[in-house]
C-alpha cells in the first residue's frame, strides 16, 4: 500500500520544503512501526516523562508539490499542477494521511531530504508544548 502523509517541522518558519512524505507501507514497515510503538510504551512504564523516540529511517520520500522541478518551464507547470491537483483530490490537508495509487510519483527534483527519521511520539499523554 502506498501512502502520502502530511508532515511538519519543529521550525515554525520553514518545513525545509518537506510538506509531505510518500511511503510504501509494507507488512515489514508496519511491523517495524508497531514494534517501535510497543518499545515506547515499555519505556514509558519505566520513565513516565519520556515523550518520544527518534530512529534513523530511510523508507519515505519527503517532498513539496510547490518546489520547482529542474525541468523545462512547460514540464514544471504541468508536473506541479498535476501533483497539487492530485493532493487536493485526495483531501490530504484534511485527512493528513491517504492511500494513493501505486502509480503515484513525485519528481526527483521535488524531493527534499535533509535527514530521514521515524519519530514515535506519545500523543495521548500530557499536553505538548511546542
Amino acid at each position: 500500500m502506498r501512502i502520502v502523509l502530511k508532515v511538519s517541522s519543529s521550525n515554525e518558519y520553514s518545513n525545509g520544503e518537506c510538506e509531505f512524505a510518500l511511503a510504501d507501507l509494507t507488512p515489514e514497515l508496519a511491523g517495524l512501526a508497531m514494534g517501535r510503538i510497543a518499545t515506547l510504551r515499555e519505556q514509558k512504564n519505566l520513565d513516565p516523562d519520556i515523550d518520544e523516540t527518534y530512529y534513523w529511517a530511510y523508507f519515505a520520500e519527503y517532498f513539496s508539490p510547490w518546489k520547482e522541478p529542474a525541468s523545462s518551464a512547460e514540464e514544471i507547470e504541468g508536473a506541479r499542477v498535476t501533483l497539487e491537483c492530485m493532493l487536493d483530490e485526495f483531501s490530504i490537508e484534511e485527512k493528513e494521511i491517504v492511500c494513493v495509487p501505486e502509480t503515484f510519483q513525485v519528481s526527483p527534483a521535488q524531493i527534499a531530504v535533509e535527514c530521514q527519521q521515524m519519530i514515535v511520539r506519545d500523543l495521548c499523554g500530557r499536553p505538548h508544548n511546542s
